[in-house]
């Protein structure tokens, strides 16, 4: 009886489906599976990290003054230093970045089957199956400008190493997975762009913004055409979101300078009922903890690159659109934007998840990348409306024009006009002279308009801008525009399971010294913080040291 009774057990085991996962058999379970096809991983802190916009509070400033302040884990220390990351993988780490990434990848793969199978019993899925096709496209964006080189040209890419390009569903613990390169990345990711964009419909969300709408997915077009310098598609698909763009559908910079506090300010950024904003993501990140008073900020020098004291083209001293907050001035400071909603796990106990809001695409930085596209087809008038609009709603007190834009971006203010080395991107960028002002001023409004986005470091890579830490009290380094660490490593778990790494000249690529997947719990950021608004130009004295 107990060997039939065994037996028995056995075969009902493999007369059934070997896992639970749900069936994804209908249009409603495939709309509530795209859900999930967003990465909940944030890039902000690698990429804000690697660039010039944060700074080591601990060298020495103009003065040769230095704070002593312990960084938020060692994982800051070893992307500031443009290092491999080893020590951590949890939140704002290159593993998480990349699992969330995947994830959301294989989820839209899972949604693309289901559609292909609905579709032979009749049913019209193309509106699931276009969102399915542009979150794969996106989400491969993301991760071959996070872990490659810089897209150059067709025959120069390819001699990078793009990332694995998935487009079928897991369907094997272990499969083995090649990365492309750059070149044949590039293009998987334009055929899914193209495919799915006309298929793209706003007609069965419940909150569009959360989703792929039409015009978010043409203002990711826009910026992928972008990178890839195709400046008459960047021109197309940006008319395409930007067709009804005016001062009052961009940010509403008004409302957001008479808000009172950080924590509520945020909800002014990530209205989802903003015009501007087109497609927002939430995130599980400890940026905002890194940015409130730690050692590596926002402050000295990348303030004045961007929004402090440097003045601009149109307006003066700092620039006007949204305040600045700082827990303490001499570390530095941050926009509310990016400011924490907590997630708790455990009331009682006070511990959850950090959660930041990515506005990740906006009417504000498309109208950029249709003005950037501009410049390089000679059509300057037409990128001065661009520039012009963008500075008005920003509450810039002076219209922009030739004249302002070449008096001001001159060799004298070297924060704002960093030399350009695109022709060792590739040959074929070439930039004339004329209009080398305009790209200045078009870097230098992205760079406010995407700050703390991580999005900076993308342009730094793309312009072929070096880029210059201070470490410490002893320590300059300069990545230049050819450096294989411009291609932040794949993450060492990765490698570990036999993926080719980044090439390293001399980094020890196999330290086994790295930390475990997952978020990390903690708990909220202290609500008595007194968090100071709007760091004037007299305080310049307390944010240089």
């Amino acid at each position: 009886a107990g060997l039939t009774l065994q037996f028995t057990g056995c075969s009902d085991f493999l007369n059934t489906t070997p896992d639970n996962r749900t069936q994804i058999d209908s249009r409603k379970k495939v709309r509530q599976l795209l859900v999930t096809a967003y990465s909940q991983g944030s890039y902000s802190l690698l990429g804000e990290l690697s660039s010039d916009n944060m700074i080591d509070n601990n060298s020495p400033d103009d003065k040769g003054e230095a704070m002593v302040v312990s960084s938020y884990n060692r994982m800051d220390d070893e992307i500031y230093a443009w290092n491999d990351v080893v020590s951590s993988s949890a939140q704002d780490s290159p593993f998480f970045i990349w699992d969330a990434c995947y994830h959301a990848i294989a989820t839209a793969n899972a949604a693309l089957e289901a559609c292909e199978e609905l579709e032979k019993q009749g049913q019209d899925m193309s509106g699931e199956k276009g969102e399915a096709l542009i979150c794969r496209a996106y989400h491969h964006f993301i991760l071959v400008n996070v872990f490659s080189q810089p897209y150059k040209d067709d025959n120069l890419s390819m001699q990078d190493l793009g990332i694995p390009y998935s487009d079928k569903p897991e369907t094997v613990v272990a499969g083995k997975y090649d990365r492309e390169t750059v070149t044949d990345t590039y293009a998987r990711i334009e055929k899914d762009i193209e495919a799915g964009l006309p298929l793209v419909t706003d007609e069965y969300y419940t909150v569009p913004k959360y989703h792929f709408n039409r015009k978010a997915a043409y203002a990711f077009a826009s910026r992928f055409y972008l990178y890839k310098r195709d400046w008459n598609k960047v021109v197309e698909y940006s008319n395409r979101v930007l067709s009804e763009a005016s001062k009052s559908t961009l940010r509403d910079c008004e409302s957001i300078k008479k808000s009172g506090y950080p924590s509520s300010e945020i909800y002014l950024w990530i209205d989802a009922n903003a015009p501007t904003n087109l497609l927002l993501m939430p995130s599980y990140s400890t940026f905002m903890r890194r940015l409130a008073n730690l050692r590596y900020a926002f402050n000295r020098e990348a303030q004045k690159g961007s929004i402090r004291t440097t003045g601009g083209p149109s307006w003066s001293n700092a620039f006007p659109g949204y305040p600045m907050w700082g827990y303490d001035h001499k570390y530095g400071g941050f926009l509310s934007k990016t400011y924490e909603i907590f997630e708790y796990t455990d009331k009682i106990a006070g511990i959850g998840y950090p959660r930041i809001v990515r506005i990740e695409f906006t009417l504000n930085e498309t109208l950029l990348c249709r003005a950037e596209a501009l410049i390089h087809l000679g059509r300057l008038s037409e990128a001065l409306q661009d520039l012009d609009l963008w500075s008005k709603a920003s509450l810039c007190e002076e219209p922009i024009s030739d004249a302002s834009i070449r008096n001001f971006y001159t060799s004298d203010r070297p924060l704002v006009t960093p030399e350009l080395n695109a022709e060792l991107i590739s040959p074929s960028f070439t930039i004339p002279e004329n209009i080398i002002p305009y790209i200045h001023c078009i870097l230098h409004f992205r760079r406010i308009e995407t700050l703390h986005d991580g999005l900076r470091w993308f342009d730094l890579k793309r312009y072929g801008i070096d880029v210059t830490h201070k470490i410490g009290p002893k320590t300059v380094e300069t990545l230049k525009c050819n450096d294989e660490r411009r291609a932040i490593q794949i993450p060492q778990e990765v490698i570990s399971a036999g993926i080719v790494p980044n090439p390293r000249s001399s980094a020890d690529i196999n330290n086994p010294s790295f930390g475990h997947a997952g978020s990390t719990v903690v708990k909220p950021i202290n609500p008595s913080m007194e968090y100071v608004k709007d760091i004037t130009d007299e305080d310049e004295s307390n944010s240089e040291s």
